[in-house]
């Protein structure tokens, strides 16, 4: 017997409960003149006194599609409390930096935080630094987008890759018709589940993710948190043909503010 709508609803309601987490989700606009210090997508970076642009094997600069100013968020229990976070990738690649063999390599991304915001470099200064060789990058270099930033909590998002076994694990507690993915469900009640389930598209720290094809992690993989993820965005940010970037972190790293070690992936 085909469970009910409300059936349906309760169950994914119980899930959404059960997977809770806290998510900060990012709206951006066009905005001139943004501090060298201000949340942004793309534009121009804060670097210390004395400080350099992070730079390829053979000297060019990366390219920084995301600055993030912890002070600048809402109260949450995501990120530091202090400072800034910086997100770059290498100019002139097809891939955007991205290594299909081992997408924790830093060889063709960066993730930079700074605890304090000691003196910077003026913009003349960073300007003579930041000279994009290729300007092969996911977003117009130098345009900058400002970001508002609203917390809530949220379930899990269908394209995790925990999803599956936590849904279909409620589902066979909840009917006698056991399912073994819940691809075994018929097409009208899986349009129905996608339709009430979070879908997690927006740019966003934390909570879950969102990808066009499937989730790179494996089931028991320790990048468990969002640390930023990254949409395509109308006519101002393109992961090749409308994709998504996301950048994951070990909790223990999180908490550690550690940044060595990201998975970064895109998909389109």
């Amino acid at each position: 017997m085909e469970p009910t709508q409300e059936q349906i609803k309760t169950l994914a309601a119980k899930l959404n409960e059960a997977t809770k987490k806290e998510v900060i989700t990012i709206e951006t606009r066009e905005e001139e003149n943004l501090s060298l210090t201000d949340s942004k997508f793309g534009g121009y970076p804060y670097v210390p006194k004395n400080g350099h642009i992070p730079r390829d094997s053979e000297g060019n600069p990366f390219f920084m599609v995301a600055q993030i100013n912890c002070e600048q968020l809402p109260e949450n229990n995501i990120y530091p409390k202090k400072g800034l976070l910086q997100f770059w990738i290498i100019d002139g690649d097809d891939l955007y930096g991205l290594d299909l063999q081992d997408p924790c390599s830093n060889a063709g991304k960066r993730v930079l935080y700074f605890p304090e915001l000691t003196e910077g470099l003026s913009l003349d200064e960073v300007k003579l630094q930041y000279v994009l060789t290729e300007e092969y990058t996911p977003m117009t270099p130098y345009k900058e987008l400002a970001l508002t930033f609203i917390r809530r909590e949220e379930g899990i998002t269908p394209w995790d890759v925990n999803f599956d076994r936590l849904f279909t694990d409620l589902w066979n507690e909840a009917f006698s018709d056991d399912i073994e993915t819940i691809w075994d469900l018929t097409e009208e009640t899986r349009r129905l589940l996608w339709d009430i389930v979070p879908d997690g598209t927006e740019h966003r720290i934390g909570g879950y993710p969102y990808f066009t094809q499937q989730d790179p992690r494996e089931e028991d993989s320790p990048f468990t948190e969002l640390l930023l993820q990254m949409n395509s965005d109308g006519d101002y940010i393109m992961w090749g043909t409308m994709g998504v970037a996301n950048f994951f972190i070990h909790k223990k790293d999180l908490k550690e503010k550690n940044f060595e070690e990201v998975l970064y992936n895109w998909d389109c």
